[in-house]
């Protein structure tokens, strides 16, 4: 791709112009930015990166569902300490098969994303790559001091929750996949399956959730879902050397997803468990507090389902188990695996 980069650069960042204000001393356009928190809070850090054919192919996302799902990630980070969002670096690296107008459309979806959370774009950096766009986005945010909620703090007695629905992101991009094996055009991945579809391509950082949880003060240990329940569940498991168990019976999975395993022959559990991209938030909370902690949800239109249980604490050995039924069996610890080895 032969153009004038900095020319692309003003084009496809025009949009943080003049965002100076509300902590933010310099923004886009110098050599860093330069911002102040707000008082008495802490700031929080986290980054991740997509990669074309690892995390998306262009027959599966818009240019502008990668650059939003980029933001909506690490905005999900910062949601499952309990935080929110305020400001966002991005880095992008083109490869030649990318033209110009698709890059756009990939930061038409950050600023999308951006917009949505409340997010202003301070910085990055832009060069070419050589056969896959890598994009990687920068999320700082900020939390009350002292009080960011870890992985590492569940304990035995607690119940064990998820916010909305798990295993919808997996069964769209199933859907999306299929229809990618029929050479369906994009413009026809809609109908029956399109919740499914938008729970893959846009899905929604649980920012409200986080506060709700980080403002009752009782909540245990909070994780997103990321790279799968089981995944998560595990590592809240280590963090806090304890012992978990859920019930297959009290898995919030949609109708639709349920459907939709029924016509492929999947497991929508499976989905669940080990999809990942649903972006909720899983955690701990202590029992006694279930009630009045559904209420406020409730009041908050927010899905809120008590999964399981803390059954063991300080243990050498932290377990995850699955009740279905009157069986019992061991979750193994698995999700998206970006190091496994692939045949």
């Amino acid at each position: 791709m032969a153009h004038d980069e900095f020319s692309l650069i003003r084009q496809w960042t025009s949009r943080s112009d003049g965002q100076e204000g509300d902590g933010l001393t310099v923004g886009l356009g110098d050599d860093a930015a330069v911002f102040s928190p707000s008082p008495e809070m802490e700031i929080v850090a986290c980054c991740d990166a997509m990669v074309e054919t690892v995390h998306f192919l262009k027959e599966t996302m818009r240019p502008s569902d990668i650059g939003y799902k980029a933001v909506t990630s690490n905005v999900s980070d910062v949601a499952a300490m309990g935080g929110y969002a305020r400001y966002a670096l991005v880095s992008i690296a083109v490869a030649p098969h990318w033209t110009p107008e698709e890059c756009q459309g990939i930061y038409d979806g950050i600023y999308a994303a951006c917009d949505m959370y409340g997010v202003k774009v301070i910085g990055g950096d832009t060069v070419s790559a050589p056969d896959a766009l890598h994009l990687s986005v920068t999320v700082l945010g900020e939390v009350e001091k002292g009080r960011p909620i870890r992985r590492s703090h569940a304990r035995a007695g607690q119940a064990v929750f998820v916010t909305g629905h798990v295993g919808s992101s997996a069964a769209g991009l199933h859907v999306l996949l299929q229809d990618r094996q029929e050479q369906q055009s994009v413009t026809e991945w809609s109908g029956r399956w399109a919740k499914l579809i938008a729970a893959h391509q846009r899905p929604v950082a649980q920012v409200k959730a986080g506060r709700l949880l980080l403002e009752s003060g009782v909540c245990g240990a909070l994780n997103d879902v990321s790279d799968g329940l089981a995944s998560e569940l595990w590592e809240i498991a280590e963090a806090s050397s304890v012992s978990i168990c859920v019930d297959a019976a009290l898995i919030p999975i949609e109708e639709e997803a349920r459907a939709c395993a029924l016509q492929f022959g999947k497991d929508p559990v499976e989905w669940a468990f080990y999809g990942g991209e649903d972006y909720q938030l899983v955690g701990t909370i202590e029992a006694s507090e279930v009630d009045a902690v559904r209420e406020r949800f409730a009041a908050a239109g927010i899905l809120f389902s008590v999964i399981g249980a803390v059954e063991a604490e300080q243990t050498a050995a932290p377990k995850l188990s699955l009740r279905t039924g009157e069986s019992r069996t061991a979750l193994p610890k698995a999700g998206y695996n970006h190091f496994k080895r692939r045949e």
